[in-house]
């Protein structure tokens, strides 16, 4: 069977950024831990990408704190992460899920078993929404 890890939206916006915590920079060892379990080309990276009118959008007028803005020192993975994660594949949204990842992660179930471990940061509302 195929391990197959996502890692979710580890950028500086959301571990010691606009909306940081101590909680999220206490995981940072562990998520590079397990990133080092993996081979690039089985680890799936999201990154929340937001434009300068953000505060605008539905979810910035909800949650209006600017952060991910695409280009922004806060957009970016941090970059001890970054590093284990070259040659991973990578999926901007603009939103809380990727349905791209979701059609690539179907495709290679349909070829193959596929075991998925999930780690990293707001993964009960970026990448898993349950009703």
């Amino acid at each position: 069977m195929r391990k197959i890890l996502i890692v979710v939206d580890m950028q500086n916006d959301f571990i010691d950024g606009a909306l940081g915590t101590p909680e999220a920079l206490a995981i940072v060892d562990n998520v590079k831990y397990k990133i080092r379990e993996y081979r690039p080309d089985d680890i799936f990276v999201t990154m929340d990408t937001h434009g300068p009118g953000y505060l605008s959008t539905q979810e910035g007028r909800n949650l209006p704190v600017e952060h991910c803005i695409k280009g922004t020192e806060g957009w970016k993975i941090r970059e001890d992460i970054a590093e284990l994660i070259e040659g991973a594949h990578v999926y901007e949204k603009p939103s809380f899920g990727s349905m791209k990842l979701a059609e690539d992660i179907a495709e290679i179930a349909a070829a193959e078993e596929i075991g998925i471990e999930i780690i990293g940061l707001c993964t009960d509302i970026c990448v898993v929404r349950l009703p």
